[in-house]
């Protein structure tokens, strides 16, 4: 059987222009898919670490009625001891207790709603890295009274900048209509447009004042050591705090989840369809070797080549052009991926402001776990053994007295 494999080995050599010529379509097609694939994998992969880490977290605990009505007043029960537990827990890397008010943002020319978040700077800056965002300002730092900061795209559209003055309207918890006075500190930027134009924040110490009340909580966001450690956090305090509504990350945002689950077959599948169009190239290049060696696989078979070898030769000629194109594009994918993977690929100059508004970062860097690499072998495998039985049936189908005699 060794003299197969060489044997095969020689042939695809015999044409080395031809063979060649297959295996840089092979190893440039597959590069080509590898490096999309890591980019969109890189994507995905920045897409779901910037929404768990900066805008939804891992775990959200709210008042069931809260969700219902987004009414300020429908607050966390014993805030208190579910902040303790959370500071028992090693598992839990920060959290964050929110005021969460529906109102109105005012200037002198624009009056547009909002949703008005309470935030404690330091807790919110270590849970979401929210002070990393400003992008004008600073992170109520400099305004001593009433300090607010608002989004770019708000800012833009009601013409407002750092040190601007706006006016805040809600209903405290008596449900007395409250305005107060407000100047920008900060602006910050989001990969949400959506968030830039709706939230604004404030201190919690202010709009509790304005509320009328001790601290108000209506919203605790938790980020955990990771998605593991989210799902066990989660179901403790289900379990110690059943009038709460604990919500894991997937239950918040169903589609991060549908991406997380298939973003990684979604991938393979394109690399499958850029294979099944290579396919047809290496098939007529194994047809034309069958049709060119016509009289030469008569003389095997007439001397003794039993069908199941002329088989495996054919298949194995596919699978060495199939193979050395994969493993070439393997390497020269590995060697743009780790450059890239380091400098990032900014994609700003085709459609950054699309991508943003579906909340992903314009500066994409490419990146592919290992498991993709060996299932890409064996989807290689399986193309060129399908490649292979066409060919291999037409040198099947051969009479050894007729092939003989063919010039």
């Amino acid at each position: 059987m060794k003299i197969i494999f060489i044997i095969s080995w020689r042939n695809i050599w015999r044409n080395p222009v031809r063979s060649l010529t297959i295996i840089a379509s092979v190893a440039v097609g597959l590069w080509a898919g590898i490096f999309v694939t890591s980019l969109s994998n890189g994507m995905i992969s920045q897409g779901f670490e910037t929404r768990i880490q900066n805008q939804i977290s891992h775990i959200q605990i709210h008042n069931p009625d809260f969700l219902k009505d987004k009414n300020t007043k429908f607050a966390i029960s014993d805030t208190r001891e579910v902040f303790e537990t959370l500071d028992d827990k090693k598992e839990v890397v920060s959290y964050s207790g929110r005021t969460l008010v529906e109102g109105m943002i005012q200037t002198a020319s624009m009056t547009r709603g909002t949703t008005i978040y309470g935030i404690d700077p330091l807790r919110e800056s270590s849970t979401t890295r929210f002070d990393a965002t400003i992008e004008e300002g600073d992170y109520f730092e400099s305004i001593e009274r009433n300090p607010i900061i608002i989004g770019r795209k708000l800012a833009d559209k009601m013409k407002l900048e750092y040190r601007s003055r706006l006016v805040l309207t809600f209903q405290d918890l008596s449900g007395n209509i409250t305005s107060a006075s407000f100047r920008v500190t900060g602006i910050y930027k989001s990969l949400n447009t959506m968030m830039e134009e709706q939230n604004v924040y404030v201190l919690q110490s202010d709009i509790s004042r304005l509320l009328g009340n001790d601290p108000v909580i209506n919203e605790i966001a938790i980020i955990t050591a990771g998605l593991e450690e989210s799902s066990m956090i989660a179901g403790e305090f289900r379990d110690k705090f059943p009038d709460l509504t604990i919500r894991e990350w997937m239950e918040i945002a169903p589609d991060l989840m549908y991406i997380h689950e298939s973003g990684s077959l979604l991938l393979l599948v394109i690399v499958a369809i850029i294979l099944f169009a290579l396919s047809f190239g290496l098939v007529n290049t194994m047809l034309m070797s069958v049709f060119e060696r016509t009289r030469e696989l008569g003389m095997l078979m007439s001397v003794g080549m039993n069908k199941l070898k002329v088989f495996t030769m054919i298949l194995l000629e596919t699978s060495y052009l199939a193979l050395i194109g994969a493993f070439s594009a393997i390497w020269i994918g590995l060697g743009t991926i780790t450059l890239f993977s380091r400098t990032g690929i900014d994609l700003s100059a085709v459609g950054g402001d699309s991508m943003n508004d579906f909340g992903y970062d314009a500066h994409v860097f490419p990146a592919l776990d290992t498991e993709f690499f060996y299932q890409l072998i064996i989807l290689v495998i399986v193309a060129a053994i399908l490649s292979a039985i066409y060919p291999a049936y037409k040198a099947l189908k051969l009479k050894p007295a007729e092939a003989v005699r063919k010039e």
